[in-house]
């Protein structure tokens, strides 16, 4: 079977497909959300840290999704999903995983993933208002969703919200 190639205009045509409306910009290369402040005085959209994390035995990885301006605390994170340790995952998980390099990890990845082997965390950091900024697969653009569609096209992929945390955000298992 031939593998469909996922790249920035296989995100568009989906998004399309599942009438969710977007916000196309087109921009310097960003990735972090340093990168991103140096060039962009008014963003229309929250500005996101999208990161790939993996337990200590490279047995379960996350997508965890939060404020750009919130410190990402490992410890607590992993505390919460029960889990002894996080940490990065590398350039090669992020490419067999997600299909992305470092500095392009986006949500819009989950597309590339047809194990769903990955557990998506948002914090509620995370606005549920403002619109959300993510990478098309290309960290030279960013697609500016509402929180509600971006659960939607997660949920397309088969990620459904599981549990409201007290502590602090939503997980989505497939």
């Amino acid at each position: 079977m031939e593998q469909i190639k996922m790249d920035e205009s296989t995100v568009l045509k989906l998004l399309g497909e599942l009438d969710i409306p977007y916000l196309y910009i087109s921009h310097p290369e960003v990735k972090t959300v340093a990168d991103h402040a140096s060039f962009v005085a008014e963003f229309p959209a929250q500005l996101l840290k999208n990161l790939l994390l993996k337990n200590s035995a490279a047995k379960n990885f996350y997508l965890y999704i939060l404020d750009g301006n919130k410190k990402a605390d490992l410890k607590e994170l992993a505390a919460q999903l029960e889990e002894s340790r996080l940490s990065f995952a590398s350039p090669d998980e992020l490419m067999a995983t997600l299909g992305v390099e470092p500095g392009g990890v986006t949500p819009f990845g989950i597309m590339h993933n047809n194990k769903s082997d990955i557990q998506i965390v948002i914090d509620l950091s995370v606005s549920n208002e403002q619109p959300l900024g993510f990478h098309p697969l290309v960290n030279t653009a960013s697609v500016c969703i509402s929180k509600s569609d971006l659960l939607r096209l997660l949920a397309f992929y088969g990620y459904f919200p599981t549990d409201l945390q007290t502590n602090g955000m939503i997980r989505l298992l497939a």
